[in-house]
């Protein structure tokens, strides 16, 4: 090899270093070319990154015009060790290598390869030394030149990414612009973009990853994941390198934070992209500078969709409370509009069920009965079953003109349903350890159960009869007083019952109390007037009775006196006419008439005028069978047998013991009178009690076949009888006589087998 002669060389290189009619890279060239022709070799400007640890491009004199991507560390191999002034060998010839030294910053390396033989003392270092400081000027100039391109384009992508996210979008279609953008923009191999849960927006890991790195997917996340933690945590940008967990792997990574307002919204990462040639390249400060300007941006436009999206959330909830609100004005309307108890509660099933997208799929309700400590299904309403709510508003419209109303029709429909019939079949025990719905009822508040299959508290018979999966139950309170529980669900749609609903359900279920709570109120104003004025009807029926008594007590004592005169000369008519004869027929028919007129005037005498009670102590038994005696023909006539069964200690009472004997001989003579074939009359005295108190109790039992059902009603009342020749003054008389001693007189009837009264006597008054 020639040894070139120094100052020309030199001269051609400032020459060529100073030509404003090439660009930089041309320059480099050229000078490459230069120095290949003077020394007939191989020569190689390498250049170093902007952190001045890795040789990370090259222009060769016998390579291709354009840089060449490389990344060789610095101080390791023969092209990374520039220092001065060495010398090395490789296997094929010799390389000599010499900084690009400036100012005291490296821009790259000048490397001479030899040929095998061709000897070192030809390369003048003082030359290349000086040679390097010239091209230290051209490759600054070069960078300083790629840097503005770099700021430019940069700059570029800022003011576009400004302008695509200076609209309001919800938060998934920012992340996909974001995604794309980046994509197209940055050429990155893979971008993820993570998001915080709890920033007001949905949270998660977006991605956007090239083809070629699919299988390299997990690794990029696991590394994504871990990077992300660590800018969360220091909220400052990260820039690392050397990533290789294999050569497919991208060798440089950015994650910056999603910083806005000091309010860290999530993480951007960013894997370097690959080069047309293969290379990737590797991302320096000013890659770092432009995420971290996106970075700002981003977090500004999640911050304005987040508000964004809280104000859609609040104007929907707005809207969501209004309707809310609405309907239940109106429900109340609705239901405040009958004080009919049953109507009512169809409203109540058939609101919660009815319209395009009802609140529940099926609702269901028990009413409490403590004293069987049940709960009684009364009606079941769901979507197939569920019937239209007429309005009678002027605008179907307005939520706040009218209010719904049901027919009687769609009530017997709602009532004859399958689901009605299974749920008033269904009973439920009255007991928080065995069914949430007892403890709704007990405890006054509403219960959710998500997983009904799985809960403990749930009547598991109850769950398998109604197919149900989920469900709440809800009491109905009226006056404090829980009066029944609902039970909703959506088996149809199998969707969730969420908050909202449940809140609505709360609301709804109070108004239902109130309405259900007026309807009874209601209802005992109607009972009282109904007592009121049945109590003032009995009165004056009761002042018409009396006058009637008097009346009738003042024409007996008229007509008593005329009737003695007819019986008597009847009678002694009866003596003289001859037997057989019709005269001494129609003598024995006016005696036999008057003495049936004597005794209705007696019965009506007796029974008009106010009784005085002797109070001496009675033996029960004694007057019984006093009673007894006086009708015992008529029984052994009528083939009747008496049964007796008297207790083994007499029992003494204080009353009037004529007054109880006729009530007996009244009861007897009833019997005597039912049982016209025969039959069997049974008396039972034994112990009793009586408001507290001891008493007697007589049961005369009889076998004629009952009274008819139509007449209970009315046998107490005075003159009704079912008999030819009685006066229906017999019961009430008795009735009369046993209330008057502080006892009463009950009737037990059994029809087509007989009549038991049981007479209740107080033993002291």
């Amino acid at each position: 090899m020639a040894v070139p002669d120094r100052y020309p060389l030199l001269s051609s290189v400032v020459r060529i270093a100073s030509s404003c009619h090439l660009s930089p890279h041309a320059r480099l060239i050229s000078l490459t070319r230069c120095l290949a022709t003077a020394y007939s070799c191989s020569a190689t400007v390498y250049l170093a990154d902007g952190e001045q640890r890795h040789l990370v491009s090259m222009i060769s004199s016998s390579g291709p015009t354009q840089t060449v991507p490389c990344r060789i560390p610095l101080g390791e191999g023969v092209r990374g060790a520039v220092h001065p002034d060495e010398l090395l060998r490789n296997g094929s010839g010799e390389m000599i290598s010499f900084p690009v030294v400036k100012g005291g910053s490296l821009f790259g390396a000048v490397a001479l390869e030899l040929q095998q033989g061709m000897p070192r003392r030809g390369v003048d270092r003082k030359v290349l030394n000086d040679i390097c400081r010239v091209v230290a000027g051209v490759i600054e100039e070069k960078n300083l030149e790629e840097q503005a391109e770099t700021r430019t384009r940069h700059a570029a992508i800022i003011r576009d990414l400004g302008g695509l996210l200076n609209k309001v979008a919800s938060p998934q279609d920012i992340v996909a612009r974001i995604l794309n953008f980046c994509a197209a923009r940055t050429k990155s191999s893979c971008i993820v973009v993570r998001i915080m849960p709890d920033r007001g927006i949905p949270g998660g890991a977006f991605k956007k990853c090239q083809n070629s790195l699919r299988r390299c997917l997990p690794g990029l996340l696991d590394q994504e994941s871990s990077l992300s933690a660590q800018v969360l945590d220091s909220g400052k940008p990260l820039h690392k390198e050397s990533l290789h967990l294999s050569a497919e792997f991208p060798p440089s990574v950015v994650s910056v934070p999603l910083l806005f307002d000091g309010y860290i919204f999530g993480t951007m990462t960013v894997y370097c992209p690959r080069r047309k040639n293969g290379g990737w390249l590797i991302f320096d400060q000013a890659c770092l500078d432009l995420f971290t300007g996106m970075a700002v941006l981003i977090a500004n436009a999640l911050a304005g969709s987040a508000a964004y999206q809280k104000m859609l959330q609040l104007v929907a909830d707005n809207d969501r409370k209004l309707t809310e609100l609405s309907l239940l004005y109106r429900v109340s309307n609705t239901m405040l509009s009958t004080i009919r108890l049953n109507k009512l509660i169809h409203l109540i099933l058939t609101v919660l069920t009815s319209g395009a997208d009802p609140i529940f799929d099926r609702a269901m309700l028990f009413l409490i009965n403590e004293r069987a400590g049940v709960m009684q299904g009364m009606l079941g309403v769901d979507r197939e079953n569920v019937v239209g709510l007429m309005s009678s508003g002027t605008e179907e419209r307005d939520l706040l003109a009218g209010r719904w109303d049901i027919s009687e029709e769609d009530m017997a429909r709602q009532q004859e349903s399958e689901l009605s019939r299974q749920v008033r079949a269904s009973r439920l025990p009255l007991n928080k350890m065995r069914n949430v719905a007892s403890r709704a009822v007990l405890e006054k508040r509403l219960i959710l159960i998500p997983d009904a299959l799985s809960d403990k508290r749930v009547d598991r018979d109850f769950v398998r009869r109604f197919g149900i999966l989920s469900f709440a139950t809800a009491p109905l309170i009226a006056k404090g007083q829980v009066v029944g529980v609902v039970v909703v669900d959506n088996p149809m749609r199998n969707k969730p019952l969420n908050h909202d609903e449940l809140s609505f359900l709360q609301l709804f279920m109070n108004q239902a109390g109130m309405a259900v709570e007026n309807s009874m109120l209601y209802n005992r104003i109607e009972d009282a007037n109904r007592s009121l004025r049945e109590a003032q009807e009995q009165l004056i029926q009761g002042e018409r009775l009396a006058t009637i008594g008097e009346m009738a007590a003042s024409i007996a004592h008229e007509l008593k006196g005329p009737l003695v005169s007819i019986g008597g000369f009847a009678r002694r008519l009866e003596k003289k006419v001859p037997a057989g004869s019709p005269a001494m027929e129609y003598a024995e028919t006016i005696v036999c008439e008057v003495l049936r007129l004597e005794k209705m005037l007696t019965d009506i005498l007796s029974f008009s005028k106010k009784t005085t009670i002797c109070y001496n102590h009675c033996n029960i038994r004694s007057i019984i069978e006093e009673a007894l005696a006086l009708v015992t023909p008529a029984f052994e006539e009528g083939n009747i047998r008496v049964l007796k069964k008297f207790p083994a200690r007499g029992v003494s009472l204080l009353g009037d013991c004529q007054q109880l004997k006729q009530v007996f001989i009244n009861l007897f003579l009833n019997a005597h009178e039912a049982m016209t074939g025969g039959g069997q009359l049974d008396i039972t005295v034994s112990h009793a009690r009586l408001n507290g108190s001891e008493a007697v109790s007589v049961k005369v039992a009889d076998t004629g076949g009952g009274i008819p059902v139509e007449k209970l009603n009315h046998i107490f009342n005075p003159f009704f009888t079912t008999k030819q020749c009685g006066t229906g003054l017999g019961l009430p008389i008795s009735n009369r006589i046993v209330i008057n001693h502080g006892g009463k007189l009950h009737l037990h009837n059994i029809p087509g087998h007989g009549v038991e009264f049981t007479v209740l006597l107080p033993l002291l008054m």
